[in-house]
């Protein structure tokens, strides 16, 4: 008996990615809008330790839903250029 191919589901890391980003941004919508009551200060470090990285993921995400595997081949990309740049660098 030949084992059966698995049947090709490319919608699968789509809807994952779009709702895993729906689900993060979920997040921020309640931790924005109380920011009001906060000091300053307080805001402003809500947001660069929280809400900043939270929407990075988010972003990647809903790129990776958009095209998947996109990432993962920019990402080879940028380490062959990184790679081709150091050979090339005169030595010191």
């Amino acid at each position: 008996m030949t084992q059966p191919r698995p049947v090709p589901q490319p919608w699968v890391p789509r809807v994952t990615n779009g709702v895993l980003a729906v689900f993060l941004l979920g997040f921020l919508a309640p931790a924005v809008t109380h920011l009001g009551g906060l000091p300053v200060f307080a805001a402003v470090t809500v947001v660069v330790l929280f809400c900043l990285p939270v929407l990075l993921v988010a972003v990647l995400c809903l790129c990776s839903a958009v095209r998947p595997g996109s990432l993962g081949r920019a990402a080879r990309r940028s380490r062959a250029k990184r790679q081709a740049r150091a050979e090339q660098a005169p030595e010191v």
